[in-house]
């Protein structure tokens, strides 16, 4: 029987399962029982979106794009703003340095000025700003500013209400549904004559997303300590996926009662998924 799992990858120390393999296995057994995956409200990021105001074209690099391309953001026409995703761990932290960077260069008067872009050049702006990019309409982009009350994962709530300015606007926009699971590994361990006793354990998120253009769909892992940053609440109701540890899919709690519990694997009849022989 093939394994979702590359043995070239690993050594006698570590055990490599994929992810995309795993959220295969997830894929053809709902949708061979006409299911869905429930999807989990992720939490939103708080950026700044700045109006290029002076009539003049602005020029600069993304911080967070490495591939050198320069972002050009007009001075005229039906897009030109720049949007600003901000530095820091939590909702607060973002929002503070909006505020910081607003104070700092006058945001909210003079939007996209030419001091705001300097600073992003020379490296001044990059302890608040983690990435510059555009263009977009300011107008359109601003208005998707929301007021967000958001849970996170101890039940403590941070409100956000966006700051709207003639030139500079700052927020959060609702969070965003996505599909995520919680895989748990079946591991048993057996002492001196003793019941085999499964270990407790949190697993590893595995998150979907969905290129918007190809629809081409691919996964990511987050460790729990940051998953339960990035899904707040949403956390403990997530999917829960359990997974032999040579990677098959045994049984897939949806969290809204309904439990799919597997006699044997699924979904690898032949190569389907590319699973090797």
């Amino acid at each position: 029987m093939p394994t979702p799992f590359n043995e070239k990858a690993q050594s006698w120390k570590e055990k490599i399962i994929d992810g995309d393999k795993i959220w295969q296995q997830v894929k053809h057994i709902l949708q061979t029982r006409n299911l869905e995956l429930p999807e989990t409200a992720r939490r939103p990021d708080v950026r700044l979106i700045l109006d290029n105001v002076s009539g003049t074209d602005k020029m600069f690099r993304n911080p967070g794009d490495h591939s050198n391309k320069a972002e050009m953001i007009p001075g005229t026409g039906d897009k030109t703003a720049a949007m600003v995703m901000v530095k820091g761990d939590t909702l607060t932290e973002q929002f503070n340095n909006a505020k910081e960077l607003d104070a700092r260069y006058g945001l909210s008067e003079n939007g996209l000025s030419d001091t705001f872009v300097q600073a992003l050049m020379s490296g001044e702006a990059l302890d608040l700003v983690d990435e510059a990019y555009g263009p977009a309409p300011f107008d359109g982009q601003a208005s998707k500013l929301v007021d967000v009350a958001w849970e996170d994962a101890d039940g403590n709530v941070t409100d956000i209400n966006p700051v709207h300015g003639e030139a500079c606007a700052y927020g959060a926009r609702a969070p965003a549904n996505e599909k995520a699971f919680r895989t748990e590994f079946v591991i048993y361990v057996q002492g001196t004559k003793t019941t085999p006793e499964k270990i407790e354990n949190e697993g590893m998120v595995i998150a979907v997303s969905e290129d918007w253009q190809t629809g081409a769909e691919s996964t990511r892992p987050i460790v729990p300590s940051v998953a339960e940053g990035f899904y707040g609440q949403g956390y403990d109701d997530m999917p829960v996926v359990e997974v032999h540890p040579d990677g098959y899919v045994t049984s897939i709690d949806l969290g809204n009662g309904t439990v799919i519990d597997l006699n044997a694997p699924e979904g690898f009849k032949g190569d389907k998924f590319g699973l090797g022989s």
